[in-house]
């Protein structure tokens, strides 16, 4: 569902390969459910979203656990944000159109990522985005607590590492409701969720213009070390411990 929704985005030859690929796709995701659901004992996904997406499929979902981050990496490196810019991810599946007008709209963006082949040539050229390629994770870190906030315009995530990463590093995130992003970021505290581009673009200027209490920068942190390592593991364990006994 995620390429369906920005395959008009897509230069031609990915849209010219997806078209004759997605049955392929369709066919080997069923074929991986079927054996999953007769050889798995217990079936655990990393978001709802994930679990409404594969019951729809007939498998039986028995829990969601989160997918992990580490708190000690992806922690603020100062108590508000130091710079004037949005932060990205260019990958495969960003709504490019909704980034250029975020940019069309004088907002300063910074973005990181490796996957140019994927990326408009109007963004490549965009007086107000600058394209970092691949950082490191000190640089990452760096960018996620100088953001004023992060922008992550995905519509079909299943859980999200930018989304959390950015709250763990004290930055609030503006994403869609409709994905697993929409169960990390609390909306009105550690973020914005939207359902519509043109929402998103409005939150953008918005929130560009007039900024926020800066207590949602101490609530992101307080939510990302929900997914700390320590936490993820300890409900794996007890799974792991409950399937043992039984």
């Amino acid at each position: 569902r995620a390429l369906d929704n920005i395959k008009d985005e897509l230069a031609w030859y990915y849209r010219f390969a997806y078209k004759f690929a997605k049955p392929l796709f369709i066919y080997g995701d069923k074929r991986i459910i079927r054996n999953g659901s007769r050889l798995s004992k217990i079936i655990v996904t990393h978001s709802r979203y994930c679990a409404d997406m594969y019951q729809r499929f007939g498998l039986k979902i028995d829990r969601v656990i989160y997918v992990p981050i580490d708190c000690k990496k992806f922690k603020p490196k100062c108590g508000s944000s130091c710079e004037d810019y949005v932060l990205t991810y260019f990958g495969k599946e960003t709504k490019f159109s909704t980034i250029k007008k975020l940019a069309d709209a004088n907002i300063k963006i910074k973005a990181f990522g490796s996957k140019f082949s994927y990326v408009p040539r109007e963004l490549l050229h965009h007086r107000n985005i600058k394209i970092l390629g691949r950082v490191s994770d000190e640089e990452l870190v760096e960018l996620y607590s100088n953001a004023l906030f992060t922008a992550f315009p995905f519509t079909n995530e299943e859980f999200g590492y930018v989304p959390v990463e950015s709250m763990a590093c004290g930055t609030p995130v503006l994403t869609f409701a409709y994905q697993g992003p929409g169960e990390t970021v609390i909306d009105g505290q550690t973020g914005w969720l939207v359902k519509q581009d043109r929402e998103m673009v409005e939150s953008a200027i918005n929130i560009w213009q007039n900024g926020y209490p800066e207590e949602m920068r101490k609530k992101c942190r307080s939510r990302a070390v929900e997914f700390d390592v320590k936490n993820i593991a300890g409900q794996w364990l007890k799974i792991l411990e409950s399937s043992s006994n039984n």
